[in-house]
């Protein structure tokens, strides 16, 4: 099989409960769409889907999804206006949320958070992204 091109692709919803559904089948389309295995892309449609949920939850706002793919991984990154940069909490039977960055956390081969500064076009607001090895493949 070819090694996959260098391309990204960018895509905002509103906050919206439907943004998490909206989200996974863009991601799945567009991952499978270029050729990058099941695997990596139920992976990626499910992290994604956490985040989605997350940022529809905890903010008030449009949320940003970029996903950038290239030959040695796949990066996606979901922006909100919530400023506060979210942790993994402990993982327990006994809650019904909560789990969500902690399946980031498990799944990811990378992840993180960070705030987006003054200088940014959108300061206040935040992006926690993931990253999946192509090694998966």
């Amino acid at each position: 099989m070819p090694e996959p091109t260098p391309w990204e692709c960018h895509l905002q919803l509103p906050n919206d409960p439907r943004a998490p559904h909206i989200a996974r089948h863009t991601i799945r389309t567009a991952l499978l769409g270029h050729a990058r295995p099941r695997e990596l892309t139920d992976t990626a449609e499910l992290l994604t889907s956490e985040l989605v949920s997350n940022a529809v939850k905890h903010s008030d706002g449009p949320v940003t999804i970029r996903l950038h793919s290239h030959p040695d991984a796949v990066r996606i990154g979901v922006m909100d206006n919530h400023p506060e940069l979210p942790d993994a909490l402990p993982c327990t039977t006994d809650q019904d949320f909560g789990r969500g960055l902690h399946l980031v956390e498990t799944l990811a081969d990378a992840w993180g958070r960070y705030p987006l500064t003054t200088h940014s076009r959108t300061p206040g607001w935040k992006v926690v992204w993931f990253e999946l090895s192509a090694a998966r493949e």
